[in-house]
């Protein structure tokens, strides 16, 4: 008969600790099912006092065991709701009877459980974890458990990685080494370089990608323009921002999924909105749901020279594109750093000090 073997953890996230932890336990038995625990109300908590930029759902999480180890066939991924059950050591009977009751489903006909494991959070709950008879007291248990069943401790010190899940959401940006591929996204930054129109918005994007070797995303209209207009921008109409709103939202969540850190956006949503009120006089309503959902982490903006003026009517003197822009920014609470932009030696100027920006970020973060 083939040795049957469980692992339980949040993975909230998964990290490089986690990975080895499993492909260490996967050489004990013949199938190894990972269980992949949540609880809503937990985790809800654990990601408003992490640094991720969003939410991981459960099928996320489960999606980063599944992504990891899709090419060993003996491991599979099963979920478990936490939900309900107190605080170790309070929950150890209820957990045990949840632990068996998945286990009487058909996803584990015919199948006794050899062997058990647990990602710890810490060392205090590993004598309770290691009393098999949690499991083996509980009625029919011999349905479900092996009488000789085993606990196993794998690198309960950490001495392999010494990395925690609460060490990543905490400091993600210190522990990027330790965050796997599919897992990063949730971590990454957006930069996004906007303001006036021909003030090297496009040339520093792709000077700030190079320096932190990372992903950048260009301005869409632009593409679009050139490509559907034959860059005769006055044909651009009203259905025509639908488009663009859609690609380029569809390219930075793709920019996301493979960055290092951060990735660099040429232009927002509110620029797009701006360009919109400029010719068509109304908001898009398509684009003004990107600008309400999707949240950018550092906005620098560059400003023109010839567009700053030290008098009381400065709001007027700008630029109607700045001026329009730039209300949307204070309307919608939007914060940016701003940058001015006289001639090409401003190029450099700005590039040297958007990466002190962007470090003085990272080290807040």
């Amino acid at each position: 008969m083939s040795k049957n073997g469980i692992i339980f953890g949040k993975f909230y996230p998964l990290h490089i600790g986690h990975v080895d932890f499993i492909q260490r336990a996967s050489g004990f038995v013949d199938n190894l099912y990972i269980f992949v625990c949540s609880d809503n109300e937990r985790d809800k908590k654990l990601f408003e006092e992490s640094k991720m930029k969003k939410m991981p759902t459960i099928k996320d999480r489960i999606r980063f065991v599944e992504k990891t180890f899709k090419h060993q066939k003996n491991i599979k991924v099963i979920h478990m709701a936490e939900d309900g059950i107190p605080f170790y050591p309070n929950g150890w009977k209820l957990w045990s009877e949840r632990v068996q009751e998945i286990l009487s489903t058909n996803n584990f006909r015919n199948m006794k459980l050899d062997g058990l494991a647990k990602v710890l959070q810490n060392e205090t709950i590993l004598p309770e974890l290691m009393r098999k008879d949690n499991f083996l007291t509980l009625p029919n248990f011999e349905k479900s458990f092996n009488k000789n069943l085993e606990i196993k401790v794998i690198d309960v010190k950490r001495n392999n990685f010494h990395i925690s899940a609460t060490e990543i959401r905490k400091n993600p940006y210190e522990n990027w080494f330790f965050i796997p591929k599919y897992v990063r996204e949730f971590f990454v930054l957006k930069v996004a370089i906007i303001g006036s129109e021909h003030s090297g918005k496009t040339n520093l994007t792709h000077k700030l990608a190079n320096y932190y070797n990372t992903t950048y995303v260009k301005e869409y209209k632009k593409e679009y323009v050139k490509e559907e207009l034959q860059n005769k921008i006055e044909n651009l109409q009203y259905d025509d921002y639908s488009n663009i709103a859609y690609e380029h939202n569809r390219r930075i969540l793709k920019s996301i999924k493979n960055a290092d850190k951060l990735t660099f956006i040429d232009t927002d949503f509110y620029s797009l909105q701006t360009f919109s009120i400029i010719q068509n006089e109304e908001k898009h309503p398509v684009i003004e749901d990107f600008v309400k959902h999707t949240n950018f982490d550092v906005l620098i903006y560059i400003e023109k020279e010839s567009n700053i003026q030290n008098t009381t009517n400065n709001y007027n003197k700008m630029s109607k594109f700045d001026n329009i822009l730039q209300s949307l920014l204070k309307k919608n609470n939007q914060k940016f750093m701003k940058l001015s932009y006289k001639d090409s030696i401003s190029l450099t100027e700005n590039y040297i000090k958007s990466i002190d920006i962007i470090n003085n970020y990272l080290k807040t973060k």
